[in-house]
C-alpha cells in the first residue's frame, strides 16, 4: 500500500494564504498597474518607428508578465468560489478582474491589428531576431491569422464593453436562475425542496422510482423557467451570430474550429464515424433496458445513466483510491506515477463532500507556481476513483508544458480532454482486472454509460446547436420551436433506443454550454477528446512501453501545434476515417463484453 496523505481538503497557501495576505494585496495592485501600462504602451508604440522585432518582443514580455499575475489571482478566486459558493470575496474579485482584463484585451487587439500589417517576410525575419521570438513563432503566426477576424481596436473595445451588459449579463441571469431554482420532490411520502443540480445527480440513484420522480420534477422545474431561459439563449446566440458575422466568420462553428486549431475535415470525418457507430450504442441501451427489466428493448430516458448491479453498494476508501491510482499510473510510467504521488502528498485536491460546494470535477492550473488544484466530491464509489484519475490527467498534461511562457501554455479544448480520459482509461483497465466479476461488470457498464454521454448525448447537443444558429439568423426562436428542435436532435442521436415520450423537451435549459458567451459548441470537442484518447490507448496496447516516451513528447507539443500536426507526432491522421472507426471499435468491444458476446 502506498504511503500518502489521506486529507480530503486542499492546501491553497502556495497560491495565496488568504484574500487579506500581503502577497495577494500586492499582486492585486500590480495586475491593475500592468494592465494599464500594457494598454498605454500598446496605444503608442506601434507607430513609434521602432523595429518590428523589438516591438514584438517587448509586447510579449509585458503581456506574459500580466497574464502570470492575472491567472494567479483569478485561479485563487475561482478555487475559493468552487469550494464555497457563498464566498462573496471570490465573486467580487472575479468581477473586478473581468474589468481589469478588458484593458489588457484592448492592448492585445491593438497589437494583433498592428501585427496583421507586418508582411510574411518581415515576420519570418523578426522571428530570427531572438530566441525569445523564435520560441513564440507558433503563437505569433496564429495571432496574425486570427487578426483577419478582428475589427478595429475601437470596434473590439466597444464589443467587449457592450458584452458586459449584453451576452454576459444574459449568461449571469441564466446562471443565477438555474443555481437558485428549487422544486418540490416527493419520495416515499416525504416532500423536500431540491435544486436542479440535485435532481440531475439523481439520475445515478439505484432506486428506479427515485430516478423517475427526479426526471418528472426536472421537467416541471425547467418548464417553470422556460420563457426566461428562451430569452437568455436567444440573446446569447443572437449576439454571437452577429459578432462573428461582423468579424468575417462563415459561422460561429467556423470561429470555434479556428480557436480549436481544428479543420472542418477533421470534424466531418469524426462526425461520420459517430453517426455510423450509433447502432452500437443503441445495442448497449437495449441490453441495459433488458437488465433493468424493461420490455421491448427501449430504455426510459431517466434510466439512461442508471447504475447496474452492485455498483451503488461498492465502497472504496480515499486511501485505497490513492494507492490504486498511483499504482496504475506507475505501471504506465514512473513519471506519471510520481506525479500522482506528488498531487496527493502535497494536497492539491479538495475531495470532501460538503454543503455549499459544487458537485463536479474540475482541474485549475496555476501556471505561475507550476502547480494545479483539483476539486471533486469523493463519496467512496469506484466512479469517484475514475473522476480523480481524470482530473489528475488534466494536471499532468499541464505539467508536461513546464517552462513554456503564458501564451505558449494554451492547448485547444479538443486536446484538453485527451490526457484526462487516457488516465481514466488506465484506471478503468486497472479496475476491470482487479475486481470480482460482478463488480467489474458494473464498472464496465459505467464506462459505457460515460462513453454514451460523450458520444450520443453530445452528438444530440451538437445537432441542436448547429440548428439553433442556422435558424437564429432569421430571428429569435419561440419556446415551442426550441422544444421541437431539442426533441428532433435527441431523436437523431438516440433513435428508437429510448422510450418515446420519456425525454422532456426542455433539455436545452439544463445545458449550460449554450449560454456561455464566447464558448460556443462545447460539445464536439469532448467527443473528440474521448475518441482521440481511446485511439491513443489502442496504440498503447499494441506498442507497450515504446509508446510512453512518444506520448509524453506529444503532450509537451500540444500547445504549440495544430491538432492535425500534434497528432502526426503519434503517427495519427485525424482526417482518416479508419482512425475514428478504430477508436469507436474499442467501445464496440466493450459493448460486446457487456452483452456477453465476447
Amino acid at each position: 500500500m502506498e504511503s500518502t496523505t489521506c486529507e480530503l481538503t486542499w492546501n491553497l497557501d502556495r497560491i495565496y494564504p488568504s484574500f487579506e495576505s500581503g502577497g495577494f494585496q500586492q499582486d492585486r495592485r500590480q495586475v491593475e498597474s500592468l494592465a494599464g501600462e500594457l494598454n498605454t504602451w500598446s496605444a503608442s508604440q506601434p507607430v513609434s518607428g521602432q523595429a518590428p522585432a523589438e516591438l514584438m518582443e517587448k509586447f510579449l514580455k509585458q503581456y506574459n508578465a500580466y497574464q502570470q499575475l492575472y491567472l494567479r489571482l483569478f485561479s485563487y478566486a475561482e478555487l475559493r468560489f468552487s469550494a464555497d459558493s457563498q464566498c462573496e470575496e471570490a465573486v467580487n474579485l472575479m468581477d473586478e478582474l473581468e474589468e481589469v482584463t478588458s484593458g489588457a484585451g484592448e492592448a492585445l487587439v491593438r497589437f494583433s491589428k498592428w501585427l496583421a500589417g507586418v508582411s510574411a517576410d518581415e515576420l519570418e525575419r523578426s522571428l530570427r531576431f531572438s530566441a525569445y521570438l523564435e520560441q513564440h513563432s507558433f503563437y505569433l503566426r496564429g495571432l496574425q491569422g486570427k487578426s483577419q477576424h478582428m475589427l478595429s481596436a475601437e470596434g473590439e473595445a466597444v464589443i467587449a464593453r457592450m458584452q458586459n451588459t449584453g451576452s454576459k449579463a444574459w449568461e449571469r441571469l441564466y446562471m443565477q436562475t438555474l443555481s437558485t431554482l428549487r422544486t418540490d420532490l416527493e419520495l416515499a411520502g416525504v416532500t423536500r425542496s431540491v435544486t436542479l443540480a440535485e435532481l440531475r445527480n439523481l439520475v445515478y440513484d439505484p432506486d428506479p422510482a427515485v430516478r423517475r420522480a427526479a426526471a418528472e420534477a426536472e421537467h416541471e422545474a425547467c418548464r417553470s423557467v422556460a420563457e426566461q431561459s428562451a430569452a437568455c439563449i436567444n440573446a446569447v446566440s443572437g449576439e454571437a451570430a452577429a459578432i462573428y458575422e461582423l468579424r468575417g466568420y462563415a459561422s460561429p462553428l467556423h470561429k470555434v474550429l479556428e480557436a480549436a486549431r481544428m479543420d472542418e475535415e477533421t470534424l466531418e470525418v469524426m462526425l461520420q464515424a459517430i453517426r455510423e457507430s450509433l447502432p452500437v450504442f443503441r445495442e448497449y441501451y437495449a441490453e441495459k433496458a433488458g437488465r433493468l427489466g424493461h420490455s421491448g428493448g427501449q430504455l426510459p430516458f431517466w434510466d439512461v445513466f442508471a447504475p447496474i448491479g452492485t455498483e451503488s453498494s461498492i465502497r472504496v476508501t480515499y486511501a485505497e483510491a490513492q494507492a490504486m491510482i498511483i499504482a496504475g499510473f506507475s505501471r504506465f510510467s514512473p513519471e506519471l506515477g510520481g506525479f500522482a504521488r506528488k498531487v496527493f502528498g502535497e494536497r492539491w485536491i479538495d475531495a470532501e463532500p460538503r454543503s455549499g460546494k459544487g458537485n463536479f470535477g474540475m482541474c485549475v492550473d496555476i501556471v505561475p507556481i507550476g502547480e494545479s488544484r483539483i476539486i471533486t466530491s469523493f463519496h467512496g464509489q469506484y466512479i469517484d476513483v475514475s473522476v480523480l484519475a481524470h482530473e489528475i490527467g488534466h494536471a499532468y498534461h499541464t505539467s508536461r508544458l513546464a517552462g513554456h511562457t503564458m501564451v505558449n501554455m494554451d492547448y485547444p479544448v479538443p486536446i484538453a480532454e485527451t490526457a484526462s480520459i487516457f488516465c481514466e482509461s488506465l484506471i478503468h483497465v486497472e479496475l476491470l482486472n482487479s475486481l470480482p466479476a460482478e463488480e467489474a461488470d458494473a464498472i464496465l457498464e459505467r464506462s459505457l454509460s460515460d462513453a454514451g454521454y460523450y458520444i450520443v448525448d453530445f452528438y444530440a447537443r451538437y445537432c441542436f446547436e448547429s440548428a439553433l444558429y442556422a435558424r437564429r439568423l432569421s430571428g429569435p426562436l419561440p419556446l415551442e420551436e426550441l422544444n421541437a428542435l431539442m426533441l428532433e436532435s435527441m431523436a437523431a442521436a438516440y433513435g428508437d433506443s429510448v422510450l418515446p415520450g420519456s425525454i422532456h423537451p426542455y433539455q436545452w435549459i439544463s445545458k449550460a454550454g449554450y449560454y456561455m458567451a464566447g464558448n460556443e459548441f462545447l460539445n464536439f470537442p469532448y467527443s473528440f477528446g474521448l475518441l482521440f484518447s481511446k485511439g491513443l490507448y489502442a496504440q498503447y496496447q499494441k506498442q507497450g512501453q515504446a509508446f510512453v516516451s512518444r506520448y509524453e513528447q506529444f503532450l509537451s507539443a500540444t500547445s504549440t501545434r495544430s491538432i492535425a500536426d500534434a497528432a502526426k507526432l503519434m503517427d495519427i491522421d485525424v482526417h482518416s476515417l479508419d482512425f475514428w472507426q478504430e477508436a469507436l471499435g474499442f467501445i464496440a468491444g466493450d459493448v460486446r463484453k457487456f452483452a456477453g458476446r465476447e
